[in-house]
């Protein structure tokens, strides 16, 4: 157990960590020092979203909206107790489909249409610059389905600007890229699973569904300014939404059938749950109806981060764990959140791009020990198994260029040293051989056993002249490598036409230097 332990301990810290600079980095960011907008004057309310308020709203507050309303509040601000440097509204986080600032009347920034109201934004941040003096502020916001001020609205002044630029980049830069993120993941994921063999296909594909449909999702963070309608929005969100638990769906199957090869019943339960919430939010009739829906079976995304790390504990590979624990907590930090309505910011969208670049770790992993297996075999099959050379169907995979030189080599005397010595002794002077040329020429060059005691040698962008130089220093190394001083004659010929053309070529020139030997030494 202790060692159970100790082999998650680290990918866990590491994660956690992660989680917590994340965390940390969104509460920097909301936490601007500057005036703090304390409290809402209700100016207009025709729909009476807040009538039991008496007029008069917190610093945060947040209503759900069965139809689509309208409210315009007020703050009053003393610019003095920010002792003059007040210059922006900072506003964390704003639930609308439209939103208006106004200072004395006059719009100072907005975000929609006014005449159609119809947008979504609840996710990113929003400053607007004040003027140097002015009696009244107003924010008139309207929504389909929900209102809402999350965090406080401040008055901050140039040194607190950076903060607003960091939650901007969490929010409004870093969730686009992580969104492209996941798509481009699951693409990588389908195109390499594509190479492999059934069963992983169907793996990887689900795999590859589930990241996409992951980035799908974050699209429900992402500001849209108008969906043309409330039934716009309401088609599109249902497919941000349901897209998240298909998501979810997907994962569980592909990581069972990956790590853990079958289904169990609690596999298929988590599996069926998903799907069953999908169909619930596809089935939700109104934008009110599906906000209800979503904030109840939130619960299903805290029993997905419970049990998929339960599940992560059996996959046995650290590098996996570290990428899928920092998304288990992100969604069971964002499922707690829904489930009771917290104000804070969403993470899963960031867990989502490194449970997936986990998971195309290890497919690239994979794919690379098969590509190195593929390779291994196919070396296996163009190499000599006693010399380790080349054999003669190597030929037929490389092409050659004129600059190159062609080395054909023969034993001599080698039926003498079989018979005499026994075949033992031949195999490794021929052993002996080959080492002695690949010490002496270069990697790029090629060693190749034409059959028997013959070999070729190609030296690449060598001379007739170079290549004939180093053979003579080959031909008087590899005669003191053995007891029996064994020689061998050659023959050098630059490239010709094509590989059949010279290698009828260099074999002549070799003959000739065996006879020329024979003649001299009464070789066989």
């Amino acid at each position: 157990m202790t060692e159970y332990i100790k082999y998650y301990l680290k990918p866990a810290t590491i994660a956690f960590l992660a989680f917590l600079v994340l965390f940390f980095a969104f509460r920097y960011a909301i936490t601007a020092k500057g005036f703090e907008i304390t409290g809402w004057k209700i100016l207009e309310d025709k729909a009476g979203v807040f009538s039991g308020s008496s007029g008069i709203l917190n610093a945060t507050f947040y209503k759900v909206l069965k139809s689509p309303s309208t409210v315009t509040i007020t703050a009053d601000i003393n610019l003095q107790s920010s002792e003059g440097k007040a210059k922006y509204l900072y506003i964390p986080q704003i639930d609308a489909s439209y939103f208006a600032v106004k200072t004395d009347g006059k719009v100072i920034g907005s975000f929609g249409f006014r005449d159609d109201k119809t947008g979504h934004t609840w996710y990113q941040p929003y400053i607007f610059l004040l003027p140097d003096s002015f009696d009244t502020l107003e924010i008139e916001i309207a929504g389909v389905y929900e209102i809402g001020i999350d965090f406080t609205a401040k008055v901050i002044d140039n040194s607190q600007k950076g903060k607003y630029q960091l939650l901007y980049l969490l929010t409004a830069v870093l969730l686009p890229i992580s969104l492209g993120l996941a798509v481009t993941i699951s693409i990588i994921l389908y195109l390499i699973a594509r190479t492999m063999d059934k069963s992983k296909q169907t793996i990887y594909l689900h795999l590859s569904i589930s990241s996409f449909l992951g980035g799908i999702w974050m699209f429900d963070m992402i500001p849209f300014p108008t969906f043309g309608s409330t039934l716009g929005l309401l088609i599109f969100r249902k497919i941000f939404v349901v897209s998240a638990y298909l998501a979810f769906a997907s994962l569980i199957y592909g990581i069972n059938k990956e790590y853990f090869e079958d289904l169990k019943i609690l596999d298929k339960i988590m599996i069926s749950a998903n799907i069953t919430a999908a169909i619930l939010v596809l089935l939700s009739p109104t934008n009110y109806s599906m906000k209800i829906l979503t904030n109840n079976i939130a619960i299903l995304l805290v029993v997905n981060a419970i049990y998929l790390f339960w599940k992560t504990l059996g996959i046995f590979s650290q590098i996996l764990f570290a990428f899928a624990f920092f998304f288990i907590l992100t969604v069971a930090h964002d499922g707690m959140i829904m489930l009771f309505s917290t104000n804070a910011k969403l993470l899963s969208a960031f867990g989502i791009v490194s449970l997936f670049a986990g998971f195309a770790y290890s497919l690239v992993s994979e794919y690379k020990e098969m590509i190195v297996r593929v390779t291994m075999s196919h070396l296996r099959s163009v190499t000599d198994p006693l010399t380790g050379a080349y054999n003669r169907g190597f030929l037929s995979e490389v092409s050659f260029s004129s600059e190159d030189s062609f080395v054909y080599i023969d034993m001599d005397n080698f039926k003498s040293i079989n018979d005499n010595y026994g075949h033992k002794v031949g195999d490794e002077i021929l052993k002996l051989l080959v080492q002695t040329i690949r010490k002496n020429i270069r990697s790029n060059d090629y060693v190749i056993r034409m059959g028997g005691d013959e070999f070729l040698t190609v030296l690449r962008n060598c001379p007739v002249e170079k290549a004939k130089e180093i053979f003579d220093k080959i031909a008087e190394e590899f005669s003191n490598t053995h007891e029996l001083r064994p020689g061998f004659s050659f023959g050098v010929v630059q490239y010709i036409l094509n590989t059949e053309n010279t290698l009828r070529i260099v074999d002549t020139l070799m003959y000739k230097m065996k006879e020329t030997r024979r003649q001299k030494n009464n070789l066989v």
